[in-house]
């Protein structure tokens, strides 16, 4: 009896545990950056210290993919976690792929 009372009262116990431990994730998304920032490389004209900042207390992708080449689809695949074609936008205008 002890063991059936005990389990489901460590799982609570680990699940508090665990969510005390999730990680916080900030998601920046900026369009037409290149590789400009500092962090990246750079360029002459480019001074980028908050981004440096940032990218020396987070992590920094060097690789970077998209499903679309075209800016709105981009877009819509990064705000809808879906990919253009189904939601009918596969075009760089807004007229819904049109």
């Amino acid at each position: 009896m002890k063991t059936l009372i005990h389990a489901p009262l460590s799982l609570i116990l680990l699940c508090g545990v665990l969510e005390a431990q999730a990680p916080n994730v900030l998601f920046v998304a900026i369009d037409d950056l290149n590789d400009w920032i500092e962090p990246l490389g750079g360029h002459p004209q480019a001074k980028t210290p908050n981004l440096n900042r940032l990218a020396a207390e987070g992590v920094t992708f060097t690789r970077a993919y998209c499903v679309s080449p075209g800016c709105l689809p981009s877009r819509t695949a990064v705000l809808t976690g879906s990919t253009p074609t189904p939601l009918g936008c596969t075009r760089t205008t807004s007229t819904g792929g049109r």
